[in-house]
């Protein structure tokens, strides 16, 4: 930090369900006085920014805020919630001096160094390679990717919509439970399956398989049934689920040669734990033909954090202050 770098800040990890805010030490990265909101009780970002400052005893004048949406320009939409802002102008709307915006798998890349051990728990491997590039991808309402990279200058992270690329099939089973899953699409996207409602989204395309047309489960109801194994095709959906995760994981690991690790996180990985532990979820990631000994040695996290895009969020802030 530089004499110049506020002491600290706002915050903010907004999805597309939940907005999460915080004030953040810049120089600990530690947090304090976390709130969330639901997106849709405020009309703008601006908006819930403001209410959640109007209550911070503290004065804040800078903010960094993780969002869930590609930053092409000036105007961002959120991917899978309704509000719209200006880069530009944001600050200035909400009362503040400045305001850094940072896709929200390029804050989680951010924090990626900064986590703990217990932070973070194993899912098999080697030993990271040191300032090896890594990658940090997790299904939630969407389904994020970012690179960490090193430079000269540091870690580097970059952001991309890995998510949004065209899902594979390897099988005629899984053929037909993806064409089931795109009637109506143009196309299907990971994101589509491996998301939240895109776990409801297989379950309905398994049972419908079986004849259940009108079979509905919420995410959490598909996978505490398969869990506690009271449904099997909630269990087929799960095990689809595990496998394609695997699977894109692995794929990422080879598209950013990630040998300074895999990571998972987002909201639905944390919360099965158990399941990802099975010996199938690694199989499936180290399946990669002739480049299956690269992929074997490649340690894969789970972000356990609580708040990692809020810590991510952080530490981009303070990098961006310190280099302005």
């Amino acid at each position: 930090m530089t004499k110049d770098t506020p002491a600290y800040a706002l915050v903010a990890d907004i999805g597309g369900t939940n907005a999460r805010f915080a004030i953040a030490d810049l120089a600990s990265l530690e947090l304090q006085d976390i709130r969330t909101f639901a997106t849709a009780e405020h009309k703008t970002l601006a908006d819930a920014m403001r209410a959640y400052l109007k209550d911070e005893p503290q004065k804040v004048a800078h903010a960094g805020l993780a969002v869930a949406a590609p930053l092409l320009e000036d105007t961002v939409t959120l991917t899978n919630a309704a509000w719209t802002f200006k880069q530009s102008t944001l600050a200035q709307e909400a009362g503040l001096d400045a305001a850094f915006v940072f896709n929200d798998f390029e804050a989680q890349a951010y924090a990626l160094p900064g986590l703990t051990a217990a932070e973070l728990h194993p899912l098999g491997g080697g030993t990271a390679v040191e300032r090896a590039p890594k990658v940090v991808l997790g299904p939630g309402t969407g389904l994020g990717v970012a690179s960490l990279v090193w430079s000269a200058a540091g870690w580097v992270p970059v952001s991309g919509e890995g998510g949004h690329q065209t899902f594979p099939a390897e099988n005629e089973r899984e053929l037909a439970i993806l064409e089931r899953m795109r009637k109506g699409l143009e196309r299907l996207s990971v994101e589509r399956a491996l998301s939240g409602p895109g776990l409801a989204d297989i379950y309905r395309a398994v049972a419908a398989s079986y004849g259940f047309s009108d079979a509905e489960h919420t995410p959490s109801e598909v996978e505490q049934l398969a869990i506690a194994g009271e449904d099997d095709m909630a269990v087929q959906a799960l095990d689809y689920f595990v496998k394609w995760l695997a699977r894109f994981a692995g794929d990422m690991a080879l598209a950013f040669g990630a040998r300074g690790g895999v990571y998972l996180g987002g909201g639905i990985a944390p919360k099965m734990l158990a399941r990802l532990e099975q010996a199938d979820f690694r199989d499936e990631f180290e399946r990669k033909g002739r480049m299956t000994p690269y992929v074997q040695a490649i340690p894969i996290q789970v972000i356990v954090s609580d708040y990692p895009g809020l810590k991510g969020a952080a530490a981009g802030l303070r990098t961006k202050l310190a280099n302005a």
